[in-house]
């Protein structure tokens, strides 16, 4: 036993950049839902950008390492505690047996990592550590125990690492979607040009936005999607697909989110306010 979870906060998982392997029979990517964030983490620890992290949401998260190691918090603004001291985020920390660190507030984002030197250890389903149900278990609960290797050596930090995605920006970037050309042109001046806020309605399978628009398509035999693919319902609804989304669906596929744009929205807290800048090949 290496790591045990004391507490584990709201919807605290085990996640790396997800699987495809099994995308053919119909199983989500998963994977973290920034992986920008996770990206940092692993840099900082020198460890290859993939390694298994601790995915957390807002607050709560309350571990108790075991070995000794080196971890590092990825998170916009959080208070974050070891032994109840405050500690940055983003630099290596020095962990002993019985240390225990908390996560008391994330400030300005929904969503933040705990990575470890080397990544943590688990099994692999279809080339992927990331919790799925029914895969996998879907969260942690209380008492459950996770394995990372010892770690003293010598270790060269890394210069300062800091994200350089502005996570305050509103605009997210996008490409067309395969029914983006079925658009009338005022739902296309629409997208391009209104403010669109986040609905309540979030999860990793997918973001909603509030507004609707007035929809005229009729649905599409079922197509391929992806995590960034924007569906537009015969409600109206625009319904972001997130890491934990379906391999397929049936409403028009209108736009695609660039990857730093699906980790942006990954942020974004109910009510946030974003603008499309939609990205075409004549522009």
């Amino acid at each position: 036993m290496s790591l045990k979870i004391l507490k584990p906060g709201f919807f605290s998982s085990l996640q790396d950049f997800g699987r495809t392997e099994a995308m053919s029979f119909g199983v989500p990517i998963s994977g973290v839902m920034d992986r920008n964030l996770v990206g940092l983490a692993n840099s900082v620890l020198g460890n290859p950008e993939n390694s298994a992290v601790i995915e957390f949401f807002q607050q709560g998260l309350e571990v108790e390492f075991n070995l000794p190691t080196l971890v590092t918090v990825s998170a916009i603004d959080a208070d974050v505690f070891l032994n109840d001291s405050p500690i940055q985020t983003f630099v290596p920390i020095d962990v002993k047996p019985n240390d225990i660190l908390k996560i008391k507030h994330l400030n300005s984002s929904v969503w933040a990592y705990l990575a470890v030197k080397n990544g943590f250890k688990s099994k692999s389903v279809f080339g992927s550590q990331s919790f799925y149900n029914p895969l996998t278990k879907a969260n942690f609960s209380k008492g459950d125990v996770l394995d990372y290797e010892e770690f003293e050596d010598e270790f060269q930090k890394n210069p300062e690492v800091k994200h350089e995605l502005d996570y305050n920006s509103q605009i997210l970037e996008a490409f067309p979607g395969a029914e983006f050309h079925k658009l009338s042109k005022t739902l296309k001046y629409q997208l391009k040009n209104a403010e669109f806020s986040l609905s309540k309605n979030t999860n990793r399978m997918a973001y909603q936005i509030q507004e609707r628009l007035d929809n005229e398509l009729d649905e599409i035999i079922t197509g391929p999607v992806l995590p960034g693919t924007i569906q537009f319902t015969p409600q109206g609804k625009l319904i972001v697909l997130m890491r934990d989304a379906q391999v397929t669906g049936g409403y028009p596929r209108i736009l695609q989110l660039t990857e730093n744009s699906i980790n942006l929205l990954s942020q974004k807290s109910v009510k946030s306010k974003m603008k499309f800048q939609i990205i075409e090949k004549n522009s």
